[in-house]
């Protein structure tokens, strides 16, 4: 869900401590208890805004996009304007033709982590939208299964929907 474009200084991560301040008003999110879930937390739909906190670009073979690059961070999640938790991610270049890499995320919520991974196209322009699987969890998300859709706004800020099923 991170973006990096040719792995050059980050801008601003993957979900991109998403947007600043002020977009977070747009951000519409369900009910508070959404986070929590009912029970298991199935059939539930989740929307935060990931704004960049920390990250960094490891390089494997100098300046401009290879095979095995990587980045590293992690961001602040926010529904409706509140702070509910964090991430952190990997994301490794795959592919150069089509620009892809392989990311890693783990949500850290109130009641519980969601794990996430997938292939994510290497950013080149904002927005750019991605889809990934949720893979399992922890607490109410421990047989957490469904995707996450999310569009990267801009260097620091991505709108992220989770589809648990």
């Amino acid at each position: 869900m991170r973006r990096f474009k040719t792995l050059g200084p980050v801008a601003g991560t993957a979900l991109a401590v998403v947007l600043a301040c002020a977009p977070l008003a747009h951000a519409a999110a369900p009910t508070p208890d959404t986070l929590g879930g009912g029970g298991d937390g199935k059939g539930k739909v989740i929307k935060l805004v990931a704004l960049l906190r920390q990250a960094a670009t490891i390089p494997v073979d100098g300046p401009g996009l290879s095979l095995g690059d990587r980045q590293v961070g992690n961001d602040e999640l926010f529904q409706n304007g509140r702070k509910v938790g964090s991430d952190g991610f990997v994301c490794t270049v795959t592919s150069l033709s089509p620009d892809e890499r392989e990311c890693e995320i783990t949500l850290h919520l109130p009641k519980g982590d969601i794990a996430i991974q997938g292939l994510a196209p290497v950013i080149q322009s904002f927005p750019t939208e991605f889809t990934l699987a949720i893979t399992g969890g922890t607490g109410v998300y421990r047989d957490a299964r469904g995707f996450v859709t999310g569009t990267n706004v801009n260097p620091t800020e991505t709108d992220i929907t989770l589809h648990l099923t």
